[in-house]
């Protein structure tokens, strides 16, 4: 009977700290839900302040992604969304990781290769390549690598200045 009585206590113990955690979870106004608030400006189509400084992307090309480097803002993601200023002028470099041939296309929502923007192929492990001069247009959807294009693909968000 003892250990009815241990074990009644136990639950009820364990019940009630339950029922405290989940009082203070969730309820209405108590969200904190910083991390998906649109930055100033950004919920209008308009640059994010984070996004502006930057006119270059560095990458890591492997079968399972791409996988961001610099700048710190996509460092260590995997197929990171990135944000282009409509108007800008980007360089997207990357360095093979894996010895396995890869390539960096920027495309529309069709899947059309844009003005060309499409680097060498890049086979060698180590091996590093630049698609230069690259300018935001409001048609680009993906960068992707026409070798791994259910797994090498991120989304690129184009936003006015």
């Amino acid at each position: 009977m003892d250990n009815d009585l241990t074990r009644r206590m136990v639950l009820g113990a364990s019940g009630a700290v339950s029922m405290a955690a989940l009082a203070g979870c969730g309820g209405p106004g108590e969200e904190n839900d910083t991390d998906e608030e649109e930055p100033d400006g950004a919920e209008n189509g308009e640059a994010d302040d984070e996004w502006e400084d930057i006119d270059e992307f560095y990458f890591e090309g492997r079968i399972e992604a791409w996988t961001g480097l610099e700048p710190g803002i996509i460092d260590g993601e995997d197929n990171p969304t990135i944000t282009l200023i409509e108007g800008n002028e980007y360089d997207f470099t990357w360095i093979n990781a894996d010895g396995v041939t890869h390539n960096l296309e920027i495309r529309d929502e069709n899947d059309e290769i844009i003005d060309d923007y499409q680097s060498d192929d890049v086979s060698e492990e180590g091996e590093e390549t630049t698609l230069e001069g690259v300018v935001a247009s409001e048609e680009m959807s993906v960068y992707i690598c026409t070798y791994h294009e259910s797994t090498q693909v991120g989304d690129i968000e184009v936003q006015t200045d």
